[in-house]
């Protein structure tokens, strides 16, 4: 494949975290973004826009599987997922939602090369709540449990209050609204026994919504189904929690507890760990029990249970008898022969070759199913290409490639990735493709070929070496070299999915 500089307009799509007026102006630092407890990165950091937090949501969307595309003629954002599509168009606060205009509560503005838009109406149409921590600067992100819940941000005292002068909202007193609930449970104190314990004093029954465990820092979060707190404990939270420190504990830092969602009300306790935890719940009238020990003490034990985990820790593959579906993309072909090599082959011969060892490796392999983009000498455009994988919902796409440039004595393997959510697949095939070809390491790189950045799987492009190059050339257009690299992706793709 033939270098280029590919020169793309990157795009985030921003959202707010409703600061109260004057108070985002005094945030210094820049907010880090987790969804479901992993960190997102983005080329753009989040600030603050008329009193707004804004920060990229194209690492988010590309987290939950979502599409981004940009019309450039119209200033068009599109986001798309498996329901329909959002369209936002630049200097207007309408949005086009599955067909149906819905109104922002502010424009999106395109700043930079990159889109902003309200969170507000992003968490409304992606279903997610957020969590605050002021402390580190941090907005967790996790996918909805029923009903929207409304959130806090830096400078507000309750959670679920809603934003100061947002058009239809009432916020509430401290416990106003707790007493129109459907509570079974209310919390009167959460205490910790000086051992690994911690103790839940309530009334009514209370049980247990989800438990999760969210990294960076360690966390574990217990969410309680229809349970409040007590006016006393609402009127002592200090940004909308109450925390305790604990010293000298294995594996225990601290512990703090909030009221995380009102209607439906859910009371969230969140225990600040040094490292993976189990836990054994146990109730009696007026008290829930929480006993805590490491994950890896506790695979033994009965009734451990790790956070997120409805069985108890023991070690089981969970996708034994999973058909992970492979995309294996020939690049190339029919009237686009791709580069010449310096034999006179054509880069589009050597990509099938290799497609086909692998497919038929895969075969091979119960739990891997190949599926080839082209099994012979045609063209297939690359949108055809995304399509192909999209619609098959696959786990994997791999583009085989093989390069070439105007330098005879560049020579070396690459590996290429777009999305973050790739790099890992990319890191691991990298190593297993350097020892298949043997040729000098040219590194994994990040670009922006369109299979892999508009596929929603982790995707990769692999050029296997320098068509260009004698040496590169002899060596991957022989036999035995390409029967190699087949081996090599299958290796890849096994120690990716972690598949023995």
């Amino acid at each position: 494949m033939k270098k280029f500089t590919s020169i793309m307009l990157f795009m985030s799509i921003m959202f707010t975290l409703f600061a109260g007026v004057g108070q985002a102006a005094e945030i210094s630092k820049v907010p880090r973004l987790f969804l479901e407890g992993v960190e997102l990165k983005a080329l753009t950091d989040p600030k603050i826009v008329d009193d707004r937090t804004l920060v990229p949501v194209r690492v988010l969307a590309e987290g939950l599987g979502y599409g981004i595309s940009w019309d450039g003629v119209t200033e068009t954002v599109t986001v798309e997922n498996d329901t329909g599509t959002i369209k936002l168009m630049i200097g207007t606060n309408i949005a086009l939602v599955k067909d149906h205009f819905v109104e922002m509560d502010t424009k999106a503005i395109l700043e930079n090369g990159t889109t902003l838009v309200p969170i507000r109406f992003i968490g409304e149409q992606f279903g997610l709540s957020f969590e605050w921590v002021a402390e580190s600067m941090e907005v967790h992100m996790t996918k909805q449990l029923e009903e929207t819940p409304e959130t806090t941000e830096p400078g507000t005292t309750e959670p679920g209050t809603t934003e100061p002068g947002a058009e239809g909202t009432d916020p509430k007193e401290p416990g106003e609204e707790e007493q129109n609930s459907e509570q079974t449970s209310i919390i009167s104190n959460i205490g910790y026994n000086g051992m690994d314990q911690i103790l839940i004093f309530h009334t009514g029954e209370l049980s247990i919504d989800r438990t999760l465990t969210l990294g960076d820092p360690l966390r574990a979060v217990f969410d309680f189904k229809d349970a409040s707190f007590s006016e006393e404990i609402i009127g002592s939270f200090a940004g909308g929690e109450i925390k305790s420190m604990i010293e000298d504990h294995a594996f225990l830092n601290g512990f703090r507890y909030s009221l995380f969602q009102k209607s439906p009300s859910i009371a969230r306790l969140v225990l600040d760990v040094k490292e993976d935890i189990a836990y054994k719940l146990d109730t009696e009238e007026g008290l829930t029990t929480i006993t805590l020990m490491t994950a890896k003490d506790a695979v033994n034990e009965e009734g451990m249970k790790l956070p997120g985990e409805d069985k108890p820790p023991v070690v089981v593959d969970p996708n034994a008898d999973k058909v992970y579906h492979i995309v294996i993309d020939a690049g190339h072909g029919g009237s686009d022969p791709g580069a010449p090599s310096v034999q006179g082959t054509r880069e589009k011969v050597f990509n099938l070759n290799v497609a086909l060892k692998v497919k038929a490796l895969l075969e091979k392999e119960e739990q891997l199913q190949a599926h080839l983009t082209r099994s012979d000498d045609t063209f297939i455009a690359l949108n055809d290409r995304v399509k192909f994988a999209e619609d098959l919902k696959a786990d994997l796409f791999v583009s085989i490639h093989a390069n070439s440039i105007d330098r005879a004595n560049i020579t070396g393997t690459e590996t290429y990735y777009s999305r973050e959510s790739s790099k890992g697949f990319a890191n691991v095939m990298h190593k297993h493709m350097l020892e298949a070809t043997g040729l000098p390491n040219r590194y994994v790189k990040q670009a922006d070929f369109r299979v892999i950045k508009s596929t929603t799987m982790p995707a990769i492009l692999l050029e296997a070496g320098y068509l260009s190059n004698a040496t590169d050339a002899k060596a991957i257009l022989s036999d035995a070299t390409q029967n190699k690299i087949a081996a090599a992706i299958v290796a890849g793709i096994k120690e990716y999915l972690k598949l023995g």
